[in-house]
């Protein structure tokens, strides 16, 4: 293993020629010795071109600066690119595509750090094996692995031998050597990436600094959508207040009709909740009065057992009310690690729910973690995926997709296509 405390030293020819973000990287993560290029002796009977290993590696590096800024690309041909699921799975593919045709390594992951729990969510990976139900990675100078210690102090590491290192976390069975770095955009680090390999001493200082240039940009790339999705947040919430805000009086002059006309007032009421639900934003669940005291209650749920694990109450709230006002037996839990224990439970017992919604994001267990602690008991049983604003961090939508999720709800959730996907998960 070695540690990168003093900064290696690198001789340059002709470093005016390089893009000005290899050379602040270079920089950065180099002691540069400057060099002009030797005259040239025109009497030779060929050119002289120095193919030393500075320039060969000052080559590789431009190669790698030229292909990872295409990461940043996030816009693609049709409508993808215009939600932060879409930019999510461009940024997937471009990494996939950036990392095949610069190293082609076989066994590797990208974890995203969160900035209030610092867990590291996996993002990304290849050909390592996730971690099992119940474990999380932190951002922590011991007991969390190498990834942990690189998250938390934004050192790389190289580990020759994997077995050497205590703090070695198994990733690529039988691996020997290992390469981790932070994924980091000036002095924040948004994440780490982990490369293994089964052959010892895989890793040289070049790979490293190949790594930590493309790095870069997958940082950059993360930050942008952190940014947009910040932005879409805020302009939801001030375009539900100024809606609010613009229905507010003749809501009113309604209201105050319907003191004298009750089927006037039902229809305000209605409105009125309408608005509110509306205007909390992705926590919300769409329901009226009319939805949570039906005249009578949908024969395809009635007597049906669901399961519901949201870290938030509101959502967790809402639902249960919903769905019992349809007859629905409700198991409710506050966070996935609550549902995987609730789950267990019910299953021990030989009265398993009927279907389980959970959330995406969570602060104990997310929700690929819940998926996998549900079919790994019941294989089909269906599982419905609940996110807002599309936002999947742990990768969960993709992930569960591929092993036979049934649907993704995206909040606020209209009860219609709650019930929707509901009817269809029993029905199939």
């Amino acid at each position: 293993m070695s540690g990168h405390q003093a900064k290696p030293p690198l001789r340059i020819t002709e470093a005016e020629r390089l893009p000005d973000v290899v050379r602040q990287f270079l920089l950065k993560h180099f002691e540069v010795i400057t060099e002009s290029r030797p005259h040239l002796d025109q009497s030779a009977p060929f050119t002289q071109w120095d193919l030393g290993p500075e320039r060969i590696a000052l080559t590789r590096l431009r190669e790698v600066h030229e292909f990872s800024a295409g990461i940043l690309e996030l816009d693609e041909p049709g409508h993808e690119g215009d939600t932060i699921a879409g930019r999510l799975k461009i940024l997937d593919r471009r990494i996939h595509s950036a990392i095949e045709s610069l190293f082609q390594w076989d066994s590797w992951e990208v974890r995203l750090l969160h900035p209030e729990t610092k867990q590291l969510e996996l993002f990304v990976s290849h050909n390592l094996a996730p971690l099992r139900i119940g474990e999380s990675i932190f951002a922590a100078a011991r007991g969390n692995g190498i990834t942990g210690r690189v998250a938390a102090t934004g050192q790389c590491v190289l580990t020759r031998q994997a077995d050497s290192d205590d703090e070695y976390l198994p990733g690529l069975e039988g691996a020997q050597s290992t390469m981790t770095l932070p994924l980091q955009l000036g002095t924040r680090i948004l994440g780490t990436l982990n490369v293994e390999s089964h052959e010892r001493a895989a890793f040289s200082e070049a790979d490293l600094s190949e790594a930590l240039l493309l790095g870069r940009y997958v940082a950059a790339a993360l930050h942008f959508i952190e940014l947009v999705l910040r932005e879409r947040s805020a302009v939801d919430r001030q375009t539900a207040s100024a809606f609010r805000g613009a229905l507010a009086h003749p809501l009113e002059k309604l209201e105050a009709v319907g003191e004298r006309h009750p089927e006037v007032k039902a229809i305000a009421t209605e409105i009125r909740e309408a608005m509110d639900a509306a205007g909390t934003g992705p926590k919300a669940v769409l329901a009226t009065e009319r939805d949570l005291r039906p005249a009578q209650q949908d024969p395809d749920l009635q007597g049906r057992h669901i399961l519901v694990a949201d870290n938030e109450a509101v959502v967790v709230q809402g639902l249960t009310k919903l769905l019992k006002a349809n007859g629905v037996t409700v198991t409710a839990c506050d966070g996935g690690a609550e549902a995987i224990t609730a789950f267990e439970e019910c299953h021990a017992r030989g009265q398993c729910p009927d279907l389980v919604i959970t959330d995406i994001r969570m602060p104990d267990r997310n929700g690929y973690e819940v998926f996998r602690g549900v079919r790994d008991l019941e294989p089909q049983l269906p599982v419905v995926l609940m996110t807002g604003f599309g936002y999947d961090p742990s990768h969960s939508i993709l992930r569960a997709t591929e092993e036979g999720m049934h649907a993704v709800l995206f909040k606020p959730i209209p009860v219609p296509r709650l019930f929707e996907v509901l009817k269809s998960a029993f029905n199939a």
